[in-house]
């Protein structure tokens, strides 16, 4: 009986360590999409694009016009 609690013990740990990062791993894949601005046409993380009357916009381009 102990050595199959010892054993369920050793099987969770191992899920938990490589199984559980993988679902975090994917999660920061979607949050780095990439987005083209409309006026450089180059791309940038979603999160340094403005939507500005519909279109893409860089903070780069924003700030410079």
């Amino acid at each position: 009986m102990g050595k199959l609690i010892f054993f369920a013990l050793i099987a969770t740990a191992v899920y938990f360590f490589f199984f559980k990062k993988k679902e975090v791993s994917e999660k920061k894949e979607t949050q780095n999409e990439l987005i083209m601005c409309d006026k450089c046409k180059t791309f940038y993380p979603k999160n340094e694009i403005k939507q500005i009357n519909g279109k893409n916009i860089c903070k780069d381009c924003y700030a410079n016009s």
